[in-house]
């Protein structure tokens, strides 16, 4: 059992939560540090240190053996006496509590400050709430709990009149302040006193804030009270559905050692069908059928470890599984060499008695696109030789790249205080309000990479070289010859996409110098691409943003709407701000289970709501082909980014029609050009870059000057040297030039915006009879090539610009919109 120490029993939250405390039972003994005896001395789990808090030192045994201390102290001008008294009191005693529990290893602090706390507000009290606050964060506690509430109701052993009479004056509105007003609802001492309880008992780490609001739905879902509308979906996965107990699962381990066993038992059968003299269909038939089962619990194991890997970098058996799950893949991946070198020497007649079996029927198209690619390749032992070497090669520099990224932190100065953060959160800190910061984060964001750029520059040239060296021993002089064939994409196609977009940046170019302008910059720098027009930003509650995005949904699709509502109430997003997770975004589907996981960094920013709902896009999208066969389901990176972008899209949308302020609608539009920005010139950029260094790295290792220079000239010609400064680190800051799995980790984005944008296009036409041939589209995503797909689904010859023009002839009209609005707006302030 555990302890806890709770500093301000006697107070209206103190006293509160050591009732909570003692009701709930999580701790064997709850220690008081106290001027004077309190109500409890004479509970059995209480233990009563009576101290003078000005000489706390002498009191360490208090805190020795606790896990949490929880400071609710706190008092005002007029009791304290004056300003010295109360800053003693709510500022150097709550201080002094936090660093005795620091040095007594303690696991969490949780202290209640004050809504509105800014060392730099023009109220005292909120000047000394946030310098409380900062002090705290400076001494980098394990675990620090931030509370937030507003105006405290409840009854006082001591009579405050101003708070009394505050109290009276708010009751007959409470009941009004909802919404996006309930961050400014007074709160019982009783419901932060549960909320606190409650948190005390989660196992997140590192630094955690909780307004007013999150208090007010903590203490709702804790009550029971209101609908599912206003309780709290929570920001953390759950994994225990899928195997308990983590990384330490005895459950996921005895799936792993039964996968790696059907594994061996395949590859022993396979070889013993590809000995005989005559290759037998029917049996051959069996074995794919049985291999697609195989193949579905390596994609489980695989998925979850990812899952693992990513909510928490130090999970160092999460890391050795890892490593034990991609050698799982790597020998599925044999045993489909195995598989396609029969498919080559089949003979017609063979090949036709196969492909009438009825489970071969519906995989035709995928097993007709292996033969065809086998023919590409290499005998089937030289592969399942490449396949077993990229296990400790070619993948190990991949493993290798993430482990330093794990453990790397970006330092950042915030209001005088030096604090270290992950490159997530360092990353997401880019999008702030004020420039400076933006300047300040991103010169350490670069810095911090450039730190480890000699181990960065060693991965990417050795990941190249195998990659090169199988090429060359395939024969494939065309480095883009096996991202082509992954995303089922001709070269024309892909030729003809890049040349429309580029005869159409100039509209774009025009957009960002006009932002420009609106920040009052000559013109634009890296860090400023995706920054706020206002400083008013609106904060959108993760809550608020699941609101939307399935009443948005369901303006097209109520099966869509469901669909998102499962996943946020069966708790499959991993959105929690925090340290110790991988950068970025991703979804990975479960196929036994039929479940999908999302992860990401929720920090409220627009942005932030669009990538929630583009990967539920992608949830979405394996959601409707979950009963297809294993084979079907394989669709490429390029239709995989399809249906995440139409999600994004539909959301994006209705924020824009939604606003209610021309600065509010600018503001959303602006974000909605951000991506465009981002996928025809971020995005090339990317291409650009790994073309040219792919080419280069053929004649040898490439410096790590060079890659920076290859890196900037890429960006200066994909953004038509529209931007003051570049991002020469970012071929190292960015995780897909070194993902092992796909090779050119960039074009397939650009293709699946685009190709969304020619469906959204319909669908706004159609209406909601456009869903299911949007569903249809989608579950033939896993068969067809991209050339074929738009064709059967849209009529359109995507090897043409046609279709291209038009994709982007329907993202002008936000343009305009954007340039009129900031037009008036800058007329405005003249």
């Amino acid at each position: 059992m555990k302890k806890a120490l709770v500093a301000g029993a006697t107070g209206l939250v103190g006293r509160q939560l050591t009732e909570k405390l003692l009701e709930q039972n999580a701790y064997d003994n709850v220690r008081l540090l106290t001027r004077r005896r309190t109500p409890f001395h004479d509970h059995e789990n209480v233990t009563e240190h009576v101290v003078d808090f000005d000489a706390l030192e002498q009191y360490a045994e208090a805190f020795e053996g606790v896990d949490d201390v929880f400071i609710a102290l706190g008092s005002t001008i007029k009791k304290a006496g004056s300003r010295e008294n109360f800053m003693q009191v709510d500022y150097l005693y709550p201080l002094k509590i936090a660093e005795l529990a620091n040095k007594h290893n303690c696991g969490r602090v949780l202290a209640v400050s004050a809504m509105g706390a800014d060392r730099e507000s023009r109220f005292f009290y909120n000047q000394v709430k946030g310098s409380m606050e900062e002090a705290l964060m400076a001494l980098e506690l394990p675990t620090l709990h931030i509370i937030r509430p507003s105006l405290l109701t409840g009854e006082r052993y001591e009579f405050r009149l101003g708070e009394k009479s505050a109290e009276m004056l708010t009751k007959p509105v409470k009941g009004w302040l909802k919404g996006p007003l309930q961050k400014l609802a007074p709160i019982e001492a009783s419901v932060v006193a549960e909320a606190m309880a409650l948190i005390a008992q989660s196992e997140s780490r590192g630094l955690h804030v909780f307004e007013n609001e999150d208090l007010h739905r903590i203490g709702t879902a804790v009550r029971g009270g209101g609908s599912s509308k206003e309780g709290r979906y929570r920001q953390t996965w759950n994994l225990d559905s899928i195997f308990k107990g983590g990384s330490s699962s005895k459950q996921f381990a005895q799936f792993l050692t039964n996968t790696e066993t059907d594994l061996s038992t395949m590859k022993l059968k396979l070889e013993k069908a590809a000995a005989k003299d005559a290759p037998d269909p029917e049996e051959w038939a069996y074995a794919i059928e049985r291999l697609q089962t195989v193949g579905m619990k390596v994609r489980e194991v695989n998925a979850f470890v990812s899952c693992l890997t990513a909510q928490d970098v130090h999970d160092k058996e999460a890391r050795r599984l890892g490593g034990k799950t991609k050698e799982l893949a790597s020998l599925y991946r044999q045993l489909f060499s195995i598989v396609d070198e029969q498919l080559l020497q089949f003979t017609d007649a063979q090949w036709h008695t196969f492909m009438e079996q009825e489970t071969m029927q519906k995989i035709a198209e995928n097993l007709q696109e292996r033969r065809d690619l086998a023919k590409e390749k290499l005998p089937s032992e030289q592969e399942q030789l490449i396949q077993k070497l990229s296990t400790d090669g070619y993948h190990a520099w991949g493993e290798l790249y993430n482990t330093i990224v794990g453990r790397m932190k970006v330092d950042i100065r915030e209001k005088g205080i030096k604090r270290s953060y992950s490159v997530g959160q360092a990353a997401n800190k880019m999008s702030d309000k004020n420039r400076a910061v933006r300047r300040h984060v991103f010169r350490q964001f670069e810095q911090a990479w450039e730190k480890e750029a000699e181990l960065f520059t060693s991965s990417l040239n050795h990941l190249a070289g195998f990659r090169l060296a199988s090429y060359e021993a395939r024969g494939w002089e065309n480095v883009l010859k096996e991202p082509l064939m992954i995303n089922r994409m001709k070269q024309e196609t892909l030729d003809t996409m890049w040349e429309t977009i580029e005869h159409n940046k100039s509209l774009f170019t025009g957009y960002l110098n006009r932002k420009a302008e609106l920040l009052g910059v000559e013109k634009l720098a890296m860090y400023d691409v995706s920054a706020p027009l206002t400083k008013e930003v609106p904060q959108v509650s993760f809550d608020d943003a699941a609101d939307m995005i399935i009443e948005q949904f369901g303006r097209f699709s109520p099966e869509m709407a469901a669909f998102a509502e499962k996943a946020f109430k069966e708790e499959w997003i991993e959105a929690e701000n925090r340290d110790g997770k991988r950068p970025g975004g991703f979804c990975t589907s479960f196929p036994i289970r039929e479940q999908s996981r999302i992860f990401m960094t929720y920090d409220g920013s627009a942005s932030n709501v669009a990538t929630l709902a583009h990967e539920l896009g992608h949830a979405y999208h394996q959601h409707v082909m979950n009963d297809m066969p294993y084979m079907a389901q394989g669709y490429a990176m390029n239709v995989a980014e399809t249906a995440s972008t139409f999600a994004e899209m539909i959301v994006a949308d209705a924020s824009v029609k939604q606003a209610s302020s021309r600065k509010e609608k600018l503001q959303l539009l602006d974000d909605k050009l951000n991506r465009s920005v981002a996928f025809f010139m971020n995005i090339h950029s990317r291409f650009l870059f790994e073309t040219r260094f792919y080419e280069e790295r053929k004649n040898g290792l490439v410096s790590q000057e060079r890659l920076n220079e290859l890196m900037t000239e890429a960006q200066k010609e994909a953004y038509q040297d529209s931007l003051s400064e570049y991002s020469p680190m970012f071929w190292a800051s960015k995780l897909h030039f070194h993902i092992t799995g796909v090779p050119f980790y960039n074009f397939p984005y650009t293709f699946g915006y685009l190709f969304s944008m020619g469906i959204y296009a319909r669908a706004a036409e159609e209406g909601t009879s456009f869903e299911a041939k949007y569903t249809e589209l989608l579950r033939d995503t896993g068969r067809l090539d991209v050339e074929t797909l738009a064709h059967k689904h849209l009529g359109e010859d995507i090897t043409k610009p046609d279709f291209w023009q038009k994709a982007i002839d329907f993202l002008k009209e936000d343009v305009e919109t954007f340039m009129k609005l900031s037009e008036e707006e800058l007329s405005s302030k003249k």
